[in-house]
C-alpha cells in the first residue's frame, strides 16, 4: 500500500519545494492533495465576542483558500451540520480535486451547525476518501470539542497507521475545554503531528498560518506573492522540524537536564530547569547546532515557537550564536521581573565578557496609559506563539520578533526589530535556549516552549 501522511495543517506544502529537515533531506511533496475537515456540530453556534465559532471557522478557512498555490488539490468535508444526534452525519461537500475556492466558498456557507461531533468516524472517512493514490494526502481538522460519538478517536488514528496508512495529524482546537484539549493532542501525538489552540479569530488564523509556515517555510504573502515578484523565499540553507522522538546527531546539549525536554510530536518542548540563561555557567538545557555548518555572509536565524507558560516573571527564549559563556550573540524575548509586567525583544553579545544589548519593549502593563492587555498578550502566546529571528547583515546583529495575525497593541511594528547591535568578532554555533533566568528564590516560576522549526536562511 502506498503510504499516506494525512497532515492537518501541512497547509502551504501543496506545490511547495522540498524541504531539508535536520541533517536528513525531506522527500518532495509534489502532486499533495488536501482535505479539510470542520467541525458542524451543535456547539460551533457558540460565540465568541458576539461572532458565532463557524462564521469565524468560515473566515479563517476563506482565508487559508486565498493564500493556497493556485495548482494545489483541496477537498472539504463536514460533520453535524444536517442533523442531530446522527453519528454518521459525515458529508463530503467537495471531493479533493483542483482548488476551486469560489465552489469550496459555497460549500461552506451552506454548512448549518445542528448535530455531534464524530472525530474518529471523520477520519476513517478522509482517509478513505483520499484513497491510495500515489503522492502525499493531507487532512486539516478544526474542532470545537472532543468526540461525541462514543468512539475513541485517537486510538481511530492509531488503528489506520496499523492498517499502513501514514498518518500525521496538526490538530487545532478551537475554543476548547481542557478534556477536548487532551483528546485532540493526542490525535496530533500520537501520529508525530501538532496540536494548536485557538480561542480567537485572530489566533484561529494565526494557527492556520503558523502550522503552515512551520511545514513549508512560507508566510501566507509568498503563497500569493505577484508572478512578478520571486516564487519564495530563498531555500533555508539549515531547517530542523524535530522529528522523531529525540534530537539527531546535529545537536549537543549543553548540561543537558533529560527531565526538562522532550522531542515529540514535531516540537521541541522545554522546561524549566534551574534559573540560567545564555551567558551564565551553569546554562542548563542549551542546544548548540553542530550540523551543517552557517552561510557565508549575511543570514536570518529563527524559531517558531508557542509558549504555553511563559510570564513576566523572568521567562525567556534566546537563539544566536554560542562560543562560551564569555562569548556569544542572541536575539531573546524575556519577561524583565518589574512590577510593570514588560516583555521585552533584545539583541544582546558578549565579547571576552563584555556585554552589549539593545532592547525594545514587546509589550507592558505601565502606566500610562495601559494600552496593552497583558494577559491577552500572554494567551495569544501560548494559542499562535511567533517567530523570533537573529538578523545578521554584516556586522550588525538585529533581534526581530514576527506574530501572525496578532500584535500586542494596535498599531504596533510586525515585525518588531531592535535597534542593531555591532559586533566585530562574532563566533560560535548556533543555540536555542528556553526557561527562566534570574535568582532563584525558591518559588521559581514555570516556563514552558515549544519550538516547531528552526532554520537558517542566506540573505
Amino acid at each position: 500500500m502506498v503510504a499516506r501522511v494525512l497532515s492537518t495543517c501541512a497547509l502551504l506544502a501543496l506545490g511547495a519545494a522540498p524541504l531539508a529537515v535536520g541533517p536528513h533531506p525531506a522527500a518532495a511533496q509534489e502532486g499533495a492533495r488536501t482535505m479539510l475537515v470542520l467541525d458542524a456540530s451543535g456547539s460551533m453556534w457558540g460565540q465568541i465576542d458576539g461572532t458565532a465559532k463557524i462564521d469565524i471557522a468560515r473566515g479563517a478557512i476563506g482565508d487559508l483558500l486565498a493564500g493556497l498555490p493556485q495548482d494545489s488539490t483541496v477537498g472539504l468535508m463536514a460533520y453535524g451540520h444536517r442533523r442531530q444526534g446522527d453519528c454518521n452525519d459525515i458529508e463530503v461537500l467537495v471531493p479533493a480535486g483542483p482548488l476551486d475556492r469560489a465552489g469550496l466558498a459555497v460549500r461552506l456557507d451552506t454548512l448549518t451547525p445542528r448535530g455531534k461531533t464524530p472525530i474518529a468516524a471523520a477520519l476513517r472517512a478522509a482517509a478513505a476518501q483520499l484513497g491510495d493514490s500515489s503522492g502525499p494526502a493531507r487532512v486539516i481538522l478544526i474542532s470545537d470539542g472532543r468526540e461525541t460519538c462514543v468512539q475513541d478517536a485517537c486510538s481511530a488514528v492509531r488503528d489506520l497507521a496499523g492498517q499502513g496508512v501514514d498518518i500525521r495529524a496538526h490538530v487545532i482546537g478551537f475554543d476548547v475545554d481542557e478534556a477536548a484539549t487532551a483528546e485532540l493532542t493526542c490525535i496530533a501525538r500520537a501520529t508525530g503531528g501538532t496540536y494548536r489552540g485557538a480561542g480567537t479569530a485572530a489566533s484561529l488564523a494565526g494557527a492556520l498560518t503558523t502550522l503552515a509556515r512551520a511545514e513549508t517555510g512560507q508566510s501566507m504573502a509568498d503563497a500569493t506573492a505577484p508572478e512578478t515578484m520571486p516564487a519564495s523565499q530563498p531555500e533555508p540553507a539549515i531547517v530542523e522540524t524535530f522529528d522523531g522522538t529525540a534530537l539527531g546527531d546535529s545537536w549537543q546539549v549543553i548540561n543537558p537536564d533529560p527531565n526538562a525536554y522532550l522531542v515529540e510530536g514535531g516540537r521541541l518542548i522545554t522546561l524549566t530547569s534551574g534559573a540560567t540563561a545564555v551567558g551564565q555557567e551553569d546554562l542548563t538545557n542549551g542546544f548548540l547546532w553542530q550540523g551543517q555548518p552557517l552561510p557565508e555572509g549575511d543570514w536570518d536565524m529563527s524559531v517558531t515557537f508557542t509558549a504555553p507558560q511563559f510570564t513576566t516573571r523572568r521567562s525567556n527564549i534566546e537563539l544566536g550564536l554560542y562560543k562560551d559563556p564569555g562569548n556569544f550573540v542572541i536575539a531573546g524575548l524575556f519577561g524583565d521581573g518589574s512590577s510593570n509586567d514588560r516583555l521585552v525583544l533584545q539583541v544582546k553579545s558578549a565579547v571576552g565578557g563584555d556585554v552589549s544589548r539593545q532592547t525594545v519593549t514587546f509589550a507592558d502593563d505601565a502606566c500610562c496609559p495601559r494600552d496593552y492587555d497583558i494577559e491577552q498578550v500572554l494567551a495569544q502566546l501560548r494559542e499562535s506563539g511567533g517567530r523570533l529571528v537573529l538578523q545578521r547583515r554584516g556586522r550588525a546583529y538585529t533581534a526581530v520578533i514576527e506574530t501572525e495575525d496578532w500584535t500586542p497593541r494596535a498599531g504596533q511594528d510586525n515585525p518588531l526589530a531592535t535597534a542593531p547591535l555591532t559586533v566585530l568578532r562574532a563566533a560560535g554555533d548556533p543555540v536555542i535556549h528556553a526557561g527562566t533566568w534570574g535568582r532563584d528564590y525558591g518559588r521559581l516560576p514555570q516556563t514552558t516552549v515549544e519550538i516547531d522549526r528552526f532554520e537558517v536562511i542566506a540573505r
